[in-house]
Order: structure tokens, then sequence, then C-alpha cells
């Protein structure tokens, strides 16, 4: 448990490869092994875990990959 909103850690890690890609969601981008398309897709990260990606921060997401 955190005593912080999503929100700020956000802010704090943008600058260091974190994305967020739903609102219960941010990720590293470094740990995103696939991503799955669909209506907003989904990541399979290095952990083996999947997170769902909103369908609108769908473009964002991919443009953050391919700067990589």
């Amino acid at each position: 448990m955190v005593t912080r909103q999503l929100k700020e850690y956000d802010d704090m890690l943008s600058d260091r490869r974190f994305f967020r890609v739903h609102h219960s969601h941010l990720v590293n981008l470094d740990h995103i092994k696939e991503y799955i398309r669909g209506s907003g897709g989904y990541l399979l990260l290095s952990d083996g875990s999947k997170v769902d990606v909103a369908t609108r921060r769908k473009e964002e997401l991919l443009k953050a990959l391919y700067a990589c």
C-alpha cells in the first residue's frame, strides 16, 4: 500500500522511462517484452504479468516504444 496517488509517481518517474498505460498501471518501458494488439491491447512484461493498455493511451505508448 502507498499513501500517494499514482499520478504523483507518474510525475516523478516519467523522465525515467516509465509510462502510464492505464488509469491503474504505470510500467517501466525497459520491462515490456511484447505488445498484444486489440482495442487497447495489453502488454506482456518481463516478469510474466499482463497489463491492460487503455485505448486512449495506445497511440502515445506505441510512439514511446518506437522512440526507444
